[in-house]
Protein backbone atom coordinates (compact mmCIF):
# COMPACT_ATOMS: atom_id res chain seq x y z
CA UNK A 1 0.00 0.00 0.00
CA UNK A 2 1.66 3.24 -1.06
CA UNK A 3 2.09 5.81 1.53
CA UNK A 4 -0.34 8.72 0.59
CA UNK A 5 -2.81 6.33 -0.99
CA UNK A 6 -4.58 7.15 -4.55
CA UNK A 7 -3.53 10.74 -4.06
CA UNK A 8 0.39 9.87 -4.23
CA UNK A 9 -0.41 7.60 -7.15
CA UNK A 10 -2.27 9.96 -9.15
CA UNK A 11 0.20 12.89 -8.58
CA UNK A 12 3.01 10.33 -9.82
CA UNK A 13 0.30 9.88 -12.94
CA UNK A 14 0.20 13.71 -13.44
CA UNK A 15 4.37 13.74 -13.16
CA UNK A 16 3.91 16.16 -9.77
CA UNK A 17 5.86 13.36 -7.96
CA UNK A 18 8.19 10.72 -9.00
CA UNK A 19 7.15 7.19 -9.32
CA UNK A 20 10.39 5.75 -7.47
CA UNK A 21 10.19 8.17 -4.53
CA UNK A 22 6.79 6.66 -3.39
CA UNK A 23 7.34 4.45 0.08
CA UNK A 24 5.15 2.07 1.57
CA UNK A 25 4.99 1.00 5.31
CA UNK A 26 6.85 -1.90 5.64
CA UNK A 27 9.33 -3.06 8.49
CA UNK A 28 12.18 -5.63 9.42
CA UNK A 29 13.19 -7.25 12.52
CA UNK A 30 16.95 -7.53 11.99
CA UNK A 31 19.73 -9.10 14.38
CA UNK A 32 23.43 -9.09 12.97
CA UNK A 33 22.26 -8.55 9.52
CA UNK A 34 19.98 -11.35 9.30
CA UNK A 35 16.20 -10.49 8.60
CA UNK A 36 14.40 -12.19 11.77
CA UNK A 37 10.62 -11.14 10.78
CA UNK A 38 9.59 -9.22 7.87
CA UNK A 39 6.22 -7.26 6.79
CA UNK A 40 3.86 -4.90 5.49
CA UNK A 41 0.67 -3.16 5.19
CA UNK A 42 -0.54 -4.83 2.02
CA UNK A 43 -2.88 -3.11 -0.28
CA UNK A 44 -6.46 -3.49 0.43
CA UNK A 45 -8.20 -1.16 -1.99
CA UNK A 46 -9.17 -2.65 -5.36
CA UNK A 47 -8.81 1.01 -6.99
CA UNK A 48 -5.31 1.93 -5.78
CA UNK A 49 -4.23 -1.61 -6.74
CA UNK A 50 -5.69 -0.89 -10.16
CA UNK A 51 -3.87 2.80 -10.11
CA UNK A 52 -0.45 1.31 -9.22
CA UNK A 53 -0.43 -1.40 -11.77
CA UNK A 54 -1.27 1.32 -14.47
CA UNK A 55 1.50 3.79 -13.72
CA UNK A 56 3.58 0.16 -15.34
CA UNK A 57 1.30 -0.08 -17.70
CA UNK A 58 -0.93 -2.94 -17.06
CA UNK A 59 -4.66 -2.22 -17.14
CA UNK A 60 -7.95 -3.18 -14.73
CA UNK A 61 -8.20 -6.63 -16.73
CA UNK A 62 -4.88 -7.91 -16.49
CA UNK A 63 -4.81 -7.53 -12.49
CA UNK A 64 -8.28 -9.14 -12.57
CA UNK A 65 -6.62 -11.86 -14.75
CA UNK A 66 -3.75 -12.03 -12.70
CA UNK A 67 -4.76 -11.55 -9.63
CA UNK A 68 -8.28 -13.09 -9.13
CA UNK A 69 -8.96 -13.75 -5.82
CA UNK A 70 -7.17 -11.20 -4.30
CA UNK A 71 -9.24 -8.52 -6.60
CA UNK A 72 -12.08 -10.25 -5.78
CA UNK A 73 -11.40 -10.30 -1.75
CA UNK A 74 -10.78 -6.19 -2.21
CA UNK A 75 -13.96 -5.55 -3.69
CA UNK A 76 -16.10 -7.22 -1.02
CA UNK A 77 -14.31 -5.45 1.75
CA UNK A 78 -11.28 -7.35 2.65
CA UNK A 79 -9.94 -5.54 6.05
CA UNK A 80 -6.70 -3.88 5.52
CA UNK A 81 -3.90 -6.51 6.68
CA UNK A 82 -0.64 -5.47 8.14
CA UNK A 83 1.24 -8.71 9.29
CA UNK A 84 4.53 -9.73 9.95
CA UNK A 85 6.26 -13.00 9.31
CA UNK A 86 8.79 -14.51 11.76
CA UNK A 87 11.13 -16.42 10.51
CA UNK A 88 11.66 -19.13 13.48
CA UNK A 89 14.17 -21.05 11.48
CA UNK A 90 16.12 -17.86 10.87
CA UNK A 91 16.12 -17.33 14.55
CA UNK A 92 17.45 -20.77 15.32
CA UNK A 93 20.13 -20.41 12.76
CA UNK A 94 21.47 -17.28 14.71
CA UNK A 95 21.03 -19.04 18.10
CA UNK A 96 23.07 -21.78 17.14
CA UNK A 97 25.50 -20.10 15.26
CA UNK A 98 25.15 -21.50 12.06
CA UNK A 99 26.43 -19.96 8.74
CA UNK A 100 23.35 -21.56 6.69
CA UNK A 101 19.82 -22.06 7.52
CA UNK A 102 20.12 -25.71 5.91
CA UNK A 103 21.86 -26.53 8.88
CA UNK A 104 18.99 -26.25 11.13
CA UNK A 105 16.21 -27.39 8.69
CA UNK A 106 15.15 -30.81 9.69
CA UNK A 107 14.71 -32.16 5.85
CA UNK A 108 16.30 -29.09 3.86
CA UNK A 109 16.55 -28.99 0.28
CA UNK A 110 19.62 -28.52 -1.82
CA UNK A 111 20.25 -26.16 -4.16
CA UNK A 112 18.16 -27.95 -6.80
CA UNK A 113 15.23 -27.29 -4.93
CA UNK A 114 14.76 -31.11 -4.28
CA UNK A 115 14.34 -32.94 -0.71
CA UNK A 116 16.83 -35.62 -0.91
CA UNK A 117 15.29 -37.59 2.46
CA UNK A 118 11.75 -37.21 0.51
CA UNK A 119 12.70 -37.86 -2.86
CA UNK A 120 11.03 -35.00 -3.80
CA UNK A 121 10.21 -34.33 -6.33
CA UNK A 122 9.71 -37.31 -7.89
CA UNK A 123 7.39 -38.68 -10.88
CA UNK A 124 3.64 -39.25 -10.05
CA UNK A 125 2.17 -42.80 -10.97
CA UNK A 126 -1.06 -43.29 -12.73
CA UNK A 127 -2.42 -45.51 -9.52
CA UNK A 128 -1.29 -42.48 -7.27
CA UNK A 129 -3.55 -39.93 -9.72
CA UNK A 130 -6.93 -42.51 -9.54
CA UNK A 131 -6.72 -42.49 -6.16
CA UNK A 132 -7.21 -38.65 -6.09
CA UNK A 133 -9.12 -38.71 -9.18
CA UNK A 134 -7.14 -35.96 -10.87
CA UNK A 135 -6.50 -36.69 -14.68
CA UNK A 136 -3.86 -35.33 -16.40
CA UNK A 137 -4.74 -33.38 -19.76
CA UNK A 138 -3.66 -31.97 -22.19
CA UNK A 139 0.70 -32.87 -23.24
CA UNK A 140 2.78 -34.50 -20.88
CA UNK A 141 6.46 -34.86 -20.86
CA UNK A 142 8.38 -37.43 -21.33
Amino acid sequence: MPSGGLDVLLKAERGEVDPLSITADQYDLVCNGVELSSGAVRNHDPEIMIKAFELVRLGEEDVKKKFPAMYNAFCYGAPPHAGIAPGVDRMVMLLSGEESIREVIAFPMNKNAQDIMMGAPSVVEQKQLDELHIAVVGETEE
